[in-house]
């Protein structure tokens, strides 16, 4: 295809940052342009030229992507290098977190080595269902502290999202997750206090979960006297106990002695 342009052209098209010859020749007409064409012309060929540059680096960027997130498998972590440069990307491009594998085993790799590609999946989650099982998924049991503050980030600010199974896994990891240490330490005092934040913002969420979890909840509070969100978490789900009908109600185990924090 042959083709004569203006001067104004050549210059505008300087101007777009790309050569002449990388704009798609189907823009150029066969016959010499006008001044006041050409300005349309290549105003037109900047904004279609600029949707193929950008199509084509988000296609290396989700490339890329990818490509380190499956070494995960194979390599202990992510260099810091790399995690500065997936996390510029999602925040570009944030729809690529949905190319990204997230079956169980998945998420609780990236769980474990690299939170804020959970984070990314959760944000890009297309039903409410994908967030819970997100958060599902990524309960490991038990928690490191750290871990705990992820998990618990994450239930608490998709509390509305999350289902009674989900929340009772999350209960026994925290349980499991205390097991790990001795009586009253800083860490079981950590896992117990994110819990009970957890816990309270569920009830007050979706009450029914009162009765749902009457058991389960009590007698976690109940283990744990000495800590004060416990105490209150255990004062919340009497006081919505109270508004269940007796017929209706789960036994609540009050064998061990009241709960009053020191």
């Amino acid at each position: 295809m042959s083709f004569r342009t203006s001067p104004e052209f050549d210059y505008l098209a300087q101007i777009v940052g790309r050569p002449l010859g990388d704009i798609p020749a189907t823009l150029l007409p066969q016959a010499t342009l006008s001044v006041e064409d050409d300005i349309k012309l290549v105003n037109k060929g900047a904004e279609i030229t600029r949707r193929l540059i950008d199509a084509s680096i988000r296609r290396k960027a989700e490339s890329y992507v990818l490509s380190q997130l499956a070494q995960l498998a194979f390599n202990e972590e992510l260099s810091a290098d790399a995690e500065r440069e997936i996390t510029t990307i999602l925040s570009k491009y944030p729809d690529i977190a949905r190319q990204i594998p997230a079956n169980a085993k998945h998420i609780q790799m990236y769980a474990a080595k690299c939170w804020f590609i959970v984070l990314a999946i959760i944000q890009q989650a297309l039903s409410p269902a994908d967030v819970n099982r997100t958060i599902l998924d990524s309960i490991s049991q038990p928690m490191s502290t750290i871990q705990h503050s992820q998990v618990a980030g994450a239930l608490f600010n998709n509390i509305g999202v999350v289902s009674t199974a989900t929340l009772f896994r999350y209960l026994d990891a925290v349980e499991a997750s205390c097991r790990n240490h001795q009586g009253n330490s800083a860490q079981v005092q950590h896992h117990v206090k994110h819990a009970a934040m957890v816990l309270e913002k569920a009830l007050l969420a979706d009450p029914s979960a009162a009765e749902q979890m009457s058991i389960e909840i009590s007698s976690f509070c109940l283990s744990y006297p000495w800590v004060k969100r416990a105490a209150d978490l255990y004062r919340l789900l009497s006081s919505m106990l109270e508004k269940v009908p007796a017929e209706e109600r789960r036994p609540v185990d009050a064998s061990s002695s009241s709960i009053s924090p020191s």
